[in-house]
Protein backbone atom coordinates (compact mmCIF):
# COMPACT_ATOMS: atom_id res chain seq x y z
CA UNK A 1 0.00 0.00 0.00
CA UNK A 2 1.32 3.41 -0.95
CA UNK A 3 0.92 6.38 1.41
CA UNK A 4 1.02 9.91 0.03
CA UNK A 5 2.05 13.06 1.90
CA UNK A 6 1.84 16.34 0.01
CA UNK A 7 2.08 14.45 -3.29
CA UNK A 8 5.10 12.41 -2.23
CA UNK A 9 5.03 8.61 -2.13
CA UNK A 10 6.06 7.71 1.41
CA UNK A 11 6.64 3.96 0.88
CA UNK A 12 10.12 4.36 -0.65
CA UNK A 13 11.05 6.65 2.27
CA UNK A 14 9.88 4.02 4.74
CA UNK A 15 11.98 1.39 3.00
CA UNK A 16 14.98 3.72 3.12
CA UNK A 17 14.37 4.45 6.80
CA UNK A 18 14.17 0.71 7.54
CA UNK A 19 17.51 0.23 5.78
CA UNK A 20 19.11 3.07 7.75
CA UNK A 21 17.81 1.64 11.04
CA UNK A 22 19.14 -1.79 10.17
CA UNK A 23 22.55 -0.36 9.41
CA UNK A 24 22.53 1.72 12.62
CA UNK A 25 21.74 -1.32 14.79
CA UNK A 26 24.32 -3.43 13.03
CA UNK A 27 21.73 -5.81 11.68
CA UNK A 28 23.03 -7.38 8.47
CA UNK A 29 21.18 -9.07 5.64
CA UNK A 30 21.02 -12.82 6.08
CA UNK A 31 23.58 -14.67 3.99
CA UNK A 32 22.89 -18.23 2.81
CA UNK A 33 25.51 -20.80 1.89
CA UNK A 34 24.35 -22.84 -1.11
CA UNK A 35 26.04 -25.67 -3.03
CA UNK A 36 28.39 -24.70 -5.85
CA UNK A 37 27.74 -27.58 -8.27
CA UNK A 38 24.76 -29.52 -9.62
CA UNK A 39 26.04 -32.63 -7.86
CA UNK A 40 26.22 -30.84 -4.51
CA UNK A 41 22.71 -29.50 -5.15
CA UNK A 42 21.71 -33.14 -5.75
CA UNK A 43 20.35 -32.44 -9.23
CA UNK A 44 21.19 -33.87 -12.64
CA UNK A 45 19.90 -33.65 -16.23
CA UNK A 46 18.37 -36.88 -17.51
CA UNK A 47 18.49 -38.18 -21.10
CA UNK A 48 15.58 -35.92 -22.04
CA UNK A 49 17.48 -32.88 -20.76
CA UNK A 50 15.15 -32.47 -17.78
CA UNK A 51 16.48 -31.31 -14.40
CA UNK A 52 15.77 -33.97 -11.79
CA UNK A 53 16.58 -34.64 -8.13
CA UNK A 54 19.23 -37.36 -7.77
CA UNK A 55 17.47 -39.04 -4.84
CA UNK A 56 13.79 -38.74 -5.78
CA UNK A 57 13.94 -38.13 -9.55
CA UNK A 58 11.43 -35.33 -8.95
CA UNK A 59 11.60 -32.02 -10.87
CA UNK A 60 12.85 -28.84 -9.25
CA UNK A 61 10.62 -27.49 -6.49
CA UNK A 62 10.95 -23.79 -5.76
CA UNK A 63 9.33 -23.93 -2.33
CA UNK A 64 11.54 -25.90 0.06
CA UNK A 65 10.82 -23.67 3.05
CA UNK A 66 7.20 -22.41 3.01
CA UNK A 67 7.96 -19.89 5.75
CA UNK A 68 11.04 -18.36 4.15
CA UNK A 69 10.43 -16.98 0.66
CA UNK A 70 13.77 -15.17 0.73
CA UNK A 71 15.61 -18.46 1.24
CA UNK A 72 13.67 -20.09 -1.61
CA UNK A 73 14.48 -17.18 -3.91
CA UNK A 74 18.18 -17.14 -3.08
CA UNK A 75 18.35 -20.90 -3.55
CA UNK A 76 16.72 -20.55 -6.99
CA UNK A 77 19.25 -17.87 -7.97
CA UNK A 78 22.18 -19.98 -6.74
CA UNK A 79 20.97 -22.89 -8.85
CA UNK A 80 20.54 -20.51 -11.77
CA UNK A 81 24.21 -19.52 -11.58
CA UNK A 82 25.19 -23.18 -11.70
CA UNK A 83 22.92 -23.65 -14.72
CA UNK A 84 24.78 -20.82 -16.47
CA UNK A 85 28.11 -22.60 -16.02
CA UNK A 86 26.54 -25.89 -17.12
CA UNK A 87 25.31 -24.32 -20.37
CA UNK A 88 28.75 -22.80 -20.99
CA UNK A 89 30.16 -26.34 -20.76
CA UNK A 90 27.51 -27.63 -23.17
CA UNK A 91 28.57 -24.97 -25.69
CA UNK A 92 32.16 -26.13 -25.35
CA UNK A 93 31.02 -29.75 -25.78
CA UNK A 94 29.56 -28.59 -29.12
CA UNK A 95 33.05 -27.41 -30.14
CA UNK A 96 32.39 -23.72 -29.53
CA UNK A 97 35.21 -21.80 -27.92
CA UNK A 98 35.18 -18.90 -25.50
CA UNK A 99 36.52 -15.64 -26.96
CA UNK A 100 37.43 -12.76 -24.66
CA UNK A 101 36.62 -9.11 -25.31
CA UNK A 102 37.84 -6.42 -25.49
CA UNK A 103 40.49 -7.74 -27.85
CA UNK A 104 43.18 -5.50 -26.29
CA UNK A 105 42.71 -5.87 -22.51
CA UNK A 106 45.10 -4.02 -20.25
CA UNK A 107 46.77 -5.85 -17.35
CA UNK A 108 44.20 -6.62 -14.63
CA UNK A 109 41.39 -5.18 -16.78
CA UNK A 110 38.12 -7.15 -16.55
CA UNK A 111 36.93 -8.88 -19.70
CA UNK A 112 33.70 -10.28 -21.09
CA UNK A 113 33.41 -13.11 -23.61
CA UNK A 114 31.23 -14.79 -26.20
CA UNK A 115 31.33 -18.14 -27.97
CA UNK A 116 31.98 -19.10 -31.56
CA UNK A 117 32.69 -22.25 -33.53
CA UNK A 118 36.33 -22.89 -34.36
CA UNK A 119 35.97 -22.05 -38.05
CA UNK A 120 33.29 -19.38 -37.72
CA UNK A 121 35.37 -16.59 -39.25
CA UNK A 122 36.36 -18.75 -42.22
CA UNK A 123 32.89 -19.96 -43.18
CA UNK A 124 30.99 -18.46 -46.10
CA UNK A 125 27.80 -18.36 -44.05
CA UNK A 126 27.42 -17.39 -40.41
CA UNK A 127 24.61 -17.64 -37.86
CA UNK A 128 24.51 -15.25 -34.89
CA UNK A 129 22.40 -15.99 -31.81
CA UNK A 130 21.41 -13.17 -29.43
CA UNK A 131 19.50 -13.83 -26.20
CA UNK A 132 17.26 -11.42 -24.27
CA UNK A 133 18.01 -9.22 -21.27
CA UNK A 134 18.32 -10.13 -17.58
CA UNK A 135 19.93 -13.20 -16.00
CA UNK A 136 20.31 -15.25 -19.20
CA UNK A 137 23.81 -15.69 -20.55
CA UNK A 138 25.40 -17.17 -23.68
CA UNK A 139 23.56 -20.24 -24.93
CA UNK A 140 20.32 -19.55 -23.04
CA UNK A 141 16.90 -18.38 -24.18
CA UNK A 142 15.20 -18.73 -20.78
CA UNK A 143 16.64 -19.96 -17.50
CA UNK A 144 13.33 -20.99 -16.02
CA UNK A 145 12.63 -23.26 -18.99
CA UNK A 146 15.97 -24.98 -18.43
CA UNK A 147 15.08 -25.51 -14.78
CA UNK A 148 11.37 -26.34 -15.14
CA UNK A 149 11.11 -27.89 -18.62
CA UNK A 150 14.25 -29.03 -20.43
CA UNK A 151 17.54 -27.99 -22.00
CA UNK A 152 16.17 -28.02 -25.55
CA UNK A 153 13.42 -25.48 -24.85
CA UNK A 154 15.50 -23.20 -22.64
CA UNK A 155 18.84 -23.19 -24.46
CA UNK A 156 20.04 -22.31 -27.95
CA UNK A 157 21.40 -25.83 -28.54
CA UNK A 158 18.74 -26.83 -31.14
CA UNK A 159 19.67 -23.75 -33.18
CA UNK A 160 23.40 -24.41 -32.83
CA UNK A 161 23.02 -28.05 -33.85
CA UNK A 162 20.90 -27.13 -36.88
CA UNK A 163 23.37 -24.42 -37.95
CA UNK A 164 26.40 -26.71 -37.70
CA UNK A 165 24.57 -29.42 -39.64
CA UNK A 166 23.74 -26.87 -42.37
CA UNK A 167 27.35 -25.74 -42.66
CA UNK A 168 27.17 -22.43 -40.79
CA UNK A 169 29.81 -20.91 -38.60
CA UNK A 170 28.18 -19.98 -35.29
CA UNK A 171 28.56 -17.00 -32.97
CA UNK A 172 26.74 -17.01 -29.62
CA UNK A 173 26.53 -13.57 -28.02
CA UNK A 174 26.81 -13.00 -24.27
CA UNK A 175 25.34 -9.52 -24.15
CA UNK A 176 24.43 -9.48 -20.44
CA UNK A 177 27.96 -10.13 -19.22
CA UNK A 178 28.73 -6.46 -18.59
CA UNK A 179 30.66 -6.32 -15.30
CA UNK A 180 33.80 -7.89 -13.87
CA UNK A 181 33.33 -11.56 -12.93
CA UNK A 182 29.65 -11.17 -13.87
CA UNK A 183 28.91 -9.51 -10.50
CA UNK A 184 26.28 -6.79 -10.07
CA UNK A 185 28.75 -4.59 -8.18
CA UNK A 186 31.67 -5.41 -10.47
CA UNK A 187 33.63 -2.94 -12.56
CA UNK A 188 32.10 -2.19 -15.96
CA UNK A 189 33.77 -3.98 -18.84
CA UNK A 190 35.11 -1.81 -21.64
CA UNK A 191 33.08 -2.15 -24.85
CA UNK A 192 30.56 -4.35 -23.02
CA UNK A 193 28.98 -1.75 -20.75
CA UNK A 194 25.56 -2.58 -22.23
CA UNK A 195 24.13 -5.39 -24.37
CA UNK A 196 24.28 -3.06 -27.37
CA UNK A 197 27.94 -2.20 -26.68
CA UNK A 198 28.84 -5.89 -26.33
CA UNK A 199 27.28 -6.79 -29.67
CA UNK A 200 28.85 -3.80 -31.39
CA UNK A 201 32.26 -4.94 -30.16
CA UNK A 202 31.69 -8.48 -31.43
CA UNK A 203 30.50 -7.16 -34.80
CA UNK A 204 33.37 -4.74 -35.39
CA UNK A 205 36.17 -7.03 -34.22
CA UNK A 206 34.94 -10.39 -35.49
CA UNK A 207 31.84 -10.51 -37.68
CA UNK A 208 32.89 -7.55 -39.84
CA UNK A 209 36.29 -9.18 -40.41
CA UNK A 210 34.89 -12.64 -41.11
CA UNK A 211 34.80 -14.17 -44.60
CA UNK A 212 31.05 -14.75 -44.44
CA UNK A 213 29.14 -13.31 -47.38
CA UNK A 214 25.83 -14.51 -45.92
CA UNK A 215 24.93 -13.78 -42.29
CA UNK A 216 21.78 -14.84 -40.50
CA UNK A 217 20.66 -13.53 -37.10
CA UNK A 218 18.27 -15.10 -34.58
CA UNK A 219 17.40 -12.86 -31.63
CA UNK A 220 14.94 -13.20 -28.76
CA UNK A 221 13.11 -10.43 -26.92
CA UNK A 222 15.59 -7.62 -26.01
CA UNK A 223 17.96 -9.24 -28.47
CA UNK A 224 15.71 -7.63 -31.06
CA UNK A 225 16.59 -4.21 -29.66
CA UNK A 226 20.28 -5.10 -29.87
CA UNK A 227 19.84 -6.31 -33.46
CA UNK A 228 18.04 -3.14 -34.53
CA UNK A 229 20.89 -1.04 -33.10
CA UNK A 230 23.35 -3.12 -35.12
CA UNK A 231 21.27 -2.63 -38.26
CA UNK A 232 21.17 1.13 -37.70
CA UNK A 233 24.94 1.31 -37.21
CA UNK A 234 25.82 -0.96 -40.14
CA UNK A 235 22.87 -0.78 -42.51
CA UNK A 236 24.97 -0.78 -45.69
CA UNK A 237 26.78 -3.90 -44.53
CA UNK A 238 23.48 -5.46 -43.48
CA UNK A 239 22.15 -5.02 -47.01
CA UNK A 240 25.29 -6.63 -48.45
CA UNK A 241 25.77 -9.50 -46.04
CA UNK A 242 22.78 -10.17 -43.74
CA UNK A 243 20.29 -12.35 -45.60
CA UNK A 244 17.80 -12.82 -42.74
CA UNK A 245 16.85 -11.65 -39.25
CA UNK A 246 14.58 -14.03 -37.31
CA UNK A 247 13.14 -12.52 -34.14
CA UNK A 248 11.15 -14.18 -31.36
CA UNK A 249 8.83 -11.95 -29.35
CA UNK A 250 11.15 -9.04 -30.00
CA UNK A 251 10.66 -5.79 -28.03
CA UNK A 252 12.41 -3.56 -30.58
CA UNK A 253 10.87 -0.22 -31.57
CA UNK A 254 11.55 1.62 -34.82
CA UNK A 255 10.07 4.75 -33.28
CA UNK A 256 12.06 4.83 -30.04
CA UNK A 257 15.23 3.55 -31.69
CA UNK A 258 14.93 6.01 -34.58
CA UNK A 259 15.10 3.51 -37.40
CA UNK A 260 15.42 5.35 -40.71
CA UNK A 261 13.86 4.48 -44.07
CA UNK A 262 16.69 2.18 -45.16
CA UNK A 263 16.54 0.21 -41.91
CA UNK A 264 12.75 -0.08 -42.13
CA UNK A 265 13.00 -1.27 -45.73
CA UNK A 266 15.57 -3.88 -44.73
CA UNK A 267 13.28 -5.26 -42.02
CA UNK A 268 10.27 -5.43 -44.33
CA UNK A 269 12.33 -7.41 -46.85
CA UNK A 270 14.51 -9.70 -44.74
CA UNK A 271 13.15 -9.92 -41.20
CA UNK A 272 10.29 -11.69 -39.45
CA UNK A 273 9.12 -11.69 -35.84
CA UNK A 274 7.51 -14.75 -34.25
CA UNK A 275 5.36 -13.21 -31.52
CA UNK A 276 3.62 -14.84 -28.56
CA UNK A 277 0.01 -15.41 -29.51
CA UNK A 278 -2.93 -17.77 -29.03
CA UNK A 279 -3.04 -18.19 -32.82
CA UNK A 280 -1.58 -21.21 -34.59
CA UNK A 281 2.10 -21.19 -35.57
CA UNK A 282 2.91 -18.87 -38.51
CA UNK A 283 -0.51 -17.18 -38.53
CA UNK A 284 0.08 -13.60 -39.78
CA UNK A 285 -0.39 -10.96 -37.09
CA UNK A 286 -1.36 -7.42 -38.02
CA UNK A 287 0.76 -4.82 -36.26
CA UNK A 288 0.23 -1.08 -36.27
CA UNK A 289 3.46 0.12 -34.68
CA UNK A 290 6.00 -2.20 -36.28
CA UNK A 291 7.25 -2.49 -39.85
CA UNK A 292 8.64 -5.98 -39.31
CA UNK A 293 6.43 -8.79 -40.68
CA UNK A 294 5.00 -10.61 -37.67
CA UNK A 295 3.52 -14.09 -37.26
CA UNK A 296 2.36 -16.24 -34.35
CA UNK A 297 5.01 -18.26 -32.56
CA UNK A 298 2.60 -21.06 -31.76
CA UNK A 299 2.56 -20.25 -28.04
CA UNK A 300 1.38 -17.41 -25.82
CA UNK A 301 4.35 -17.92 -23.48
CA UNK A 302 7.01 -15.27 -24.10
CA UNK A 303 9.97 -17.39 -23.01
CA UNK A 304 8.82 -20.38 -25.10
CA UNK A 305 8.60 -18.54 -28.45
CA UNK A 306 12.10 -19.42 -29.70
CA UNK A 307 11.62 -23.14 -29.15
CA UNK A 308 8.04 -23.36 -30.41
CA UNK A 309 8.88 -21.56 -33.66
CA UNK A 310 12.29 -23.14 -34.31
CA UNK A 311 11.29 -25.24 -37.34
CA UNK A 312 9.58 -22.26 -38.97
CA UNK A 313 12.72 -20.20 -38.30
CA UNK A 314 14.95 -22.86 -39.87
CA UNK A 315 12.73 -22.87 -42.95
CA UNK A 316 12.73 -19.05 -43.10
CA UNK A 317 16.53 -18.91 -42.87
CA UNK A 318 16.91 -21.52 -45.61
CA UNK A 319 14.53 -19.68 -47.93
CA UNK A 320 16.15 -16.30 -47.33
CA UNK A 321 19.61 -17.74 -47.83
CA UNK A 322 18.54 -19.21 -51.15
CA UNK A 323 17.02 -15.89 -52.22
CA UNK A 324 20.32 -14.15 -51.57
CA UNK A 325 22.63 -16.73 -53.10
CA UNK A 326 20.72 -18.41 -55.92
CA UNK A 327 19.22 -16.82 -59.05
CA UNK A 328 15.45 -17.08 -58.78
CA UNK A 329 15.94 -18.61 -55.34
CA UNK A 330 12.76 -17.09 -53.97
CA UNK A 331 10.79 -19.15 -56.50
CA UNK A 332 12.73 -22.37 -56.10
CA UNK A 333 11.01 -25.39 -54.68
CA UNK A 334 11.76 -26.50 -51.11
CA UNK A 335 14.72 -28.82 -50.78
CA UNK A 336 14.46 -32.28 -49.30
CA UNK A 337 16.03 -30.99 -46.11
CA UNK A 338 13.35 -28.34 -45.72
CA UNK A 339 10.66 -30.93 -46.40
CA UNK A 340 12.21 -33.04 -43.69
CA UNK A 341 12.20 -30.06 -41.33
CA UNK A 342 8.54 -29.40 -42.10
CA UNK A 343 7.64 -33.03 -41.52
CA UNK A 344 9.51 -33.05 -38.22
CA UNK A 345 7.74 -29.85 -37.18
CA UNK A 346 4.35 -31.42 -37.88
CA UNK A 347 5.27 -34.59 -36.00
CA UNK A 348 6.38 -32.63 -32.94
CA UNK A 349 3.56 -30.07 -32.90
CA UNK A 350 1.40 -32.16 -30.59
CA UNK A 351 4.27 -32.89 -28.20
CA UNK A 352 5.09 -29.18 -28.09
CA UNK A 353 1.52 -28.37 -27.11
CA UNK A 354 1.72 -30.90 -24.29
CA UNK A 355 5.08 -29.56 -23.16
CA UNK A 356 3.77 -26.00 -23.14
CA UNK A 357 0.81 -26.97 -20.99
CA UNK A 358 3.10 -28.79 -18.59
CA UNK A 359 5.26 -25.69 -18.32
CA UNK A 360 2.14 -23.67 -17.55
CA UNK A 361 1.29 -25.88 -14.59
CA UNK A 362 4.85 -25.90 -13.29
CA UNK A 363 5.26 -22.14 -13.64
CA UNK A 364 2.01 -21.49 -11.79
CA UNK A 365 3.10 -23.71 -8.92
CA UNK A 366 6.53 -22.09 -8.72
CA UNK A 367 6.87 -18.38 -8.59
CA UNK A 368 10.48 -17.30 -8.15
CA UNK A 369 10.76 -13.52 -8.28
CA UNK A 370 13.71 -13.76 -10.64
CA UNK A 371 11.67 -15.71 -13.20
CA UNK A 372 9.45 -12.68 -13.68
CA UNK A 373 12.38 -10.44 -14.54
CA UNK A 374 14.93 -12.90 -15.85
CA UNK A 375 14.78 -11.75 -19.44
CA UNK A 376 13.06 -9.32 -21.74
Amino acid sequence: MKVFFHGITVLPLLILWSFICRMATGEEEEVFDFPKTLEEFKFYFNKEGQLRNVETDEPFNFVVDPDNHKYNQKRYEALGNIITDHVYKLLEDHKLRRVKIPVDPKPEEPTSFFYMSEDALEKDKLLILIHGNGVVRAGQWARRLIINDCLDSGTQLPFIEWAIKEGYGVIVANTNYNKANDKKDGQEIRYSETPEDHMECVWKNFIHKSKASAIGIVAHSYGGVVTLELAKNHIDEFWRRVFAVALTDSVHSFHHQNGDESVIHFYTERAKNWASSLDELDTPIETYSDYCPTVAAGTDKHEYTSYSSRFSIFKFLSEKYREMTEPGGEKAESSEKESSVKKEAEETAMSQDISASQIDVEMNSQNPDESQKEEL
